[in-house]
């Protein structure tokens, strides 16, 4: 899986995120800051990111995502 292709299934879904990512082949760690992070826990915001990969985790096309959540400054 591309990086260019999980920016762009993270942005389909949190249109405002602001997505920075670093890895290769199915191992990524990705940043995302977004608007639509407020007044949710740290979970739920991990959740909002990870639900959007349950096909490509479940199909193995995505092995491993490290995922950082903040609010815009």
């Amino acid at each position: 899986m591309s990086p260019e292709k999980i920016r762009e299934m993270i942005q389909s879904v949190i249109e405002d995120a602001q997505v920075k990512m670093s890895g290769e082949d199915c191992n990524f760690a990705i940043e995302v800051t977004s608007a639509s992070f407020e007044g949710k826990s740290p979970l739920q915001r991990h959740r909002m990111v990870n639900d959007i990969f349950k096909d490509e985790f479940a199909s193995g096309a995505l092995h491993a995502l490290s995922i950082k959540t903040k609010l815009p400054e």
